[in-house]
């Protein structure tokens, strides 16, 4: 049989010598290691953050004397140019 199964495979010792990098390459793996973090600019100190969880309880207060204020606009708002019941009258155009 010329080309029988199993005949033309390598040896375990031959296989896992050549997968293994030799010193040279992981020499040089080490110093890019070292280089990339030496350029990487150094950690900002950490940041506190407070934070309070709380609750805050609103009660209505009773009118003043002589009876209800009426309530001013804003200065500079206008009036609506159209109230809601004539825009809708309108209906859709």
């Amino acid at each position: 049989m010329p080309n029988s199964p199993g005949r033309d495979v390598a040896s375990p010792a031959a296989v896992s010598a050549a997968l293994l990098p030799s010193a040279a390459d992981t020499a040089a793996a080490r110093d890019a290691v070292r280089q990339t973090a030496a350029r990487r600019p150094g950690r900002a100190p950490e940041q506190v953050v407070q934070v309070q969880i709380g609750r805050l309880e609103v009660t209505a207060a009773s009118s003043p004397p002589g009876g209800p204020k009426r309530r001013t606009e804003p200065a500079g708002r206008q009036e609506a140019a159209l109230s809601l019941a004539e825009y809708l009258a309108r209906g859709r155009t």
